[in-house]
C-alpha cells in the first residue's frame, strides 16, 4: 500500500502511517518563508530600535548626573 494517498484538493497528500495531511504546494511554501524572513528581519529591526532609545535614556541620564555634579 502506498505511503502517500492523494486527497480531494490536488496539492495536498495524506500519509498513511502518520495520518498527517502534508502539502506539496512548493510556491506556497516559497511564498511562507520568505514572508516569515520578512517578518523576523522587521521584529529585528523593532528590537533594535528599542535598544537604541533605551541607551539614548541612559546616556541622558548620565549627561543630566554630570551636570548637576552628582553620582548617580
Amino acid at each position: 500500500m502506498p505511503r502517500l494517498v492523494s486527497t480531494d484538493v490536488k496539492h495536498l497528500l495524506r500519509d498513511t502511517d502518520s495520518n498527517a495531511v502534508i502539502n506539496t504546494d512548493k510556491a506556497a511554501f516559497s511564498m511562507y518563508k520568505a514572508r516569515r524572513e520578512h517578518d523576523k528581519k522587521a521584529n529585528d529591526i523593532a528590537d533594535d530600535v528599542a535598544n537604541l532609545k533605551q541607551d539614548m535614556n541612559e546616556i541622558k541620564q548620565m549627561l543630566h548626573s554630570i551636570i548637576r555634579g552628582t553620582d548617580g
